[in-house]
């Protein structure tokens, strides 16, 4: 379920991408702590692959695998560029399915027009998944804001830090890279929307992964996609927010519907409301 700001309202701080092509690690990424499980039709399958990756999907959320079903609402799938001919066979997979995934992931997006015509086909065919739009370039990222609010549908953005890095001819950690997540993480700030920073590529390097998720958290995101397992505890650690916080955005947004000015010696006005609102949202 989703708040009526948008925001997703189940636990979402870690979102574990899982190539569509192992159906067979669907369960397992679920139980390694990942809040959120990406089956991914996109990076993670070569083309020759794609129909394979799709036909499992289709079978997952039509629950005839013979398998356990999966929860739905942990579930998510990444469907490739909405303007390519595997793009539009996903779409059609999905709102042709038996069942819908929480979330639909859809990669390089660079205008609100792009999301709009996706939510339109999922209002036609009834497809109640919410829309991720993935922010990959230099023209996702100036556009981040209108893509945030380009329909109710859109509960989070998620940047995407190797593909912009390739737009622009960065290096990791270049500070254009840098500057474009916060872009990023504001446009879902100011927007009420959940930022999903991307995944950290450092693995077995504990130290920059810290590093990486410190920067996430002070910079306004409140989830991060991961690439393997090892990095779900740190993320899901970091993106706890305390019962203290939860108590003090419970006590503003009682304060704001009862038009209170203080809590907390602190004047209650939208932006501090918002920010509660978000709190509480993220918290699930």
């Amino acid at each position: 379920m989703s708040s009526s700001n948008g925001i997703p309202t189940i636990q979402s701080r870690s979102w574990l991408f899982t190539p569509a092509t192992r159906p067979d690690r669907f369960p397992k990424a679920l139980a390694s702590g990942a809040d959120v499980l990406i089956a991914d039709l996109e990076d993670a399958v070569p083309a020759s692959d794609k129909a394979i990756a799709r036909n499992n999907v289709s079978s997952v959320l039509s629950r005839q695998d013979g398998r356990d079903t999966l929860p739905l609402q942990r579930l998510a799938v990444r469907i490739n560029a909405s303007s390519s001919t595997e793009g539009l066979s996903d779409l059609l997979m999905l709102v042709k399915a038996h069942a819908a995934p929480r979330f639909v992931l859809v990669p390089k997006v660079e205008s609100a027009e792009t999301v709009q015509q996706i939510a339109a086909l999922f209002a036609d065919a009834g497809l109640v998944s919410s829309i991720v739009p993935m922010i990959e370039s230099a023209a996702g990222v100036d556009n981040a804001a209108a893509i945030a609010v380009a329909a109710p549908k859109v509960s989070a953005l998620m940047f995407g830090a190797a593909d912009f890095a390739s737009d622009v001819g960065a290096q990791p950690g270049a500070f254009a890279l840098q500057v474009a997540r916060s872009r990023v993480a504001a446009a879902c700030v100011t927007n009420a929307r959940l930022a999903i920073d991307a995944p950290c590529f450092a693995l077995g390097d504990p130290e920059a992964l810290r590093h990486d998720l410190r920067f996430a958290a002070d910079n306004g995101f409140l989830a991060k996609a991961a690439i393997h397992p090892s990095h779900l505890a740190a993320i899901n650690e970091i993106f706890s927010i305390s019962p203290e916080r939860i108590d003090w955005a419970r006590r503003v947004v009682d304060a704001a519907a009862k038009g209170v000015a203080v809590v907390d010696g602190r004047m209650v006005d939208e932006a501090i409301a918002r920010e509660a609102r978000r709190v509480l949202a993220a918290a699930g």
